[in-house]
């Protein structure tokens, strides 16, 4: 698969598109420290009933970030902005947006701010409410700052449950900047979406692994949420943990295929 660069102010971003033009637009977005490559599975999968596209944000795989990097580079909100930009620029209206923790709460500034760009929603390894103490990020930033990120890459192969998942996430994380996840993080501790969540329209599938702990356990609020407003399934994988779309890739492509298509579901499981 193809993959090319596109330039946005003063930072190119990494972009790969497969499928019809003429079709409808899925956009896949990755978490901190991977990349679009996280995807290639499902640009194979959907590509024949759709367009695919897959980008890697500010920083991650081989986008670049600014001369003058700064922390505001790295807001959900800009993340949304550089996102929409793409769009525009690849004159895509509209997007079935599917966004895997991080990404999925670039989703969620999708939701809140640019509601008219989303044909749909779908999140997994995401909440829509997080709330960390002041001291526990500046822990993490110190962890961060102090080892390689060879070893946070080696280190975040855990988080995959099988070997062909932990290999393919040690090696995204490898390829990120450390200065770009360094001011991601203190977006990530803090957000609370569950208002906009309950205001919105656009249909919405949340995916759940079952092994993804940390994400499982302050997931009750953005669920109820969600069915508070309706339109909106919920699924729970077996065996996965947060990267979902890698540790069960067929369950994975299967499940979103039947949501973009209209078909039900089989019943919630939490």
């Amino acid at each position: 698969m193809k993959k090319d660069l596109i330039k946005l102010n003063n930072y190119k971003l990494e972009y790969c598109l497969t499928g019809s033009k003429h079709s409808e637009t899925i956009l896949f977005v990755h978490g901190l420290g991977a990349n679009q490559s996280q995807f290639e599975q499902q640009h194979i999968y959907f590509s024949a009933q759709y367009q695919v596209l897959s980008i890697s944000l500010c920083g991650h795989g081989n986008s670049t970030v600014p001369l003058d990097i700064l922390p505001e580079n790295f807001s959900l909100t800009q993340l949304k902005n550089d996102l929409i930009q793409v769009l525009d620029l690849l004159k895509i209206a509209k997007v079935h947006y599917v966004g895997n923790s991080m990404g999925g709460n670039v989703g969620l500034e999708f939701l809140k701010e640019s509601p008219n760009r989303l044909l749909s929603l779908t999140l997994f390894g995401t909440t829509g409410k997080l709330k960390k103490s002041r001291f526990l990020v500046a822990c993490m930033k110190i962890l961060y700052q102090i080892l390689s990120i060879q070893i946070i890459a080696n280190l975040s192969r855990l988080a995959g449950t099988t070997s062909l998942s932990q290999a393919k996430i040690a090696t995204m994380i490898s390829k990120a900047s450390k200065k770009a996840i360094l001011y991601c993080l203190p977006h990530l501790a803090n957000f609370d979406y569950l208002m906009d969540i309950k205001n919105s329209k656009a249909p919405t599938l949340l995916l759940v692994g079952e092994k993804d702990k940390e994400i499982n356990a302050c997931l009750d609020s953005t669920i109820e949420a969600f069915q508070a407003r309706g339109n909106f399934q919920l699924k729970s994988i077996k065996g996965a943990g947060h990267f979902i779309n890698l540790d069960a890739p067929e369950l994975f492509n299967r499940e979103l295929e039947a949501f973009l298509q209209g078909r039900k579901l089989s019943s919630p499981k939490t």
